[in-house]
């Protein structure tokens, strides 16, 4: 009797294992079949591809030609066309607007390399080859990595820099993931079963904002779009053991580099963001001079710009005003 039992138990745990097996690598399967798409049938055709040494960057402008420009570095699993109030509220006001798509996300090509060095030396050839002059670089969650460390590397691309909900990891102890998730395999499938599965994109999305309602069909659709296209998965999967890693040999990875930053600074952050907790600006703030400011969004979370996009686009008006 007690013999049978635990053979049931067994044979009972056992289909479950594989049943759940079974779930989480159909996922991964359904990924494959889904991203088919080629980026000229699917980028928006307000943007261009800019070469650089390390692939194509997928960059939106606009704006007059003339203006101060200003860069946009958007966050995980975005791409530029997340910044489009924003892009359309700065052309409004006089500035040459540079959205960009991040490599592995949006349009741009995904050569690997994912490192902030890379990244900035990405969109240093970028700018070069765009003929831009000194810019004001915008940098949101964690594209505030590249974005600083663009600054860091490159002090003359830059007249100013501003971080806005900064994931730049300078509180975070070293995580053991990566060992983890080593096997490209898992890290496909956790990429499947959410940044690339679509009937996770909203919520998501909510899990970062303070606005829950703001996660708005139009923004699922925005997020969604780049991901159709061929091996999404398995290219953001090789983005994610450098995500989940440290990347010790950045610039602005070092506490004590951001004092020596020789242009202006502002931080712009969600008071009630919870993915990059309020107290990580004021630590930010006590790394960087003195005449730094902090302006703290009330009611906001970790996606300012899409929560509250007339807030978020006068507090970043009135602080490139300041600088």
């Amino acid at each position: 009797m007690v013999s049978n039992i635990l053979r049931w138990s067994a044979n009972g745990l056992l289909v479950l294992v594989l049943s759940i097996i079974l779930l989480i690598t159909s996922f991964r399967m359904a990924a494959s079949i889904r991203e088919t798409g080629m980026r000229a049938q699917l980028a928006p055709r307000t943007g261009h591809l800019v070469p650089t040494r390390s692939g194509g960057v997928f960059v939106q402008e606009k704006g007059p030609a003339n203006g101060i420009p200003v860069v946009l570095f958007h966050g995980t699993a975005a791409w530029s066309e997340l910044w489009r109030q924003t892009s359309d509220a700065l052309a409004s006001a006089g500035f040459h607007v540079i959205a960009l798509d991040l490599p592995p996300f949006g349009f741009s090509d995904r050569p690997g390399g994912y490192t902030r060095q890379d990244q900035a030396a990405r969109i240093n050839d970028v700018l070069d080859t765009l003929e831009a002059p000194p810019a004001i670089i915008v940098g949101h969650s964690f594209g505030a990595g590249a974005a600083t460390e663009l600054v860091m590397r490159y002090p003359d691309r830059a007249r100013a820099l501003v971080l806005v909900d900064a994931a730049l990891g300078l509180t975070a102890t070293p995580s053991a993931a990566p060992w983890v998730i080593q096997p490209q395999w898992i890290r496909e499938i956790l990429v499947s079963l959410t940044i690339t599965n679509p009937i996770a994109t909203q919520t998501l999305l909510q899990s970062m904002i303070a606005k829950k309602e703001r996660a708005l069909p139009e923004y699922v659709a925005i997020l969604q779009r780049p991901l159709a296209q061929r091996d999404s998965t398995s290219d953001i999967a090789d983005w994610l053991y450098y995500f989940l890693g440290t990347d010790t040999n950045a610039a602005s990875a070092d506490r004590t580099a951001y004092a020596k930053l020789e242009v202006p600074v502002a931080i712009l952050w969600g008071d009630k963001d919870t993915i990059t907790p309020v107290e990580q600006a004021r630590d930010l703030q006590t790394l960087l001079p003195p005449e730094t400011d902090l302006t703290l969004l009330p009611g906001l979370g970790h996606i300012p710009q899409i929560e509250d996009p007339g807030m978020f686009n006068d507090a970043l008006l009135k602080t490139l005003g300041k600088l």
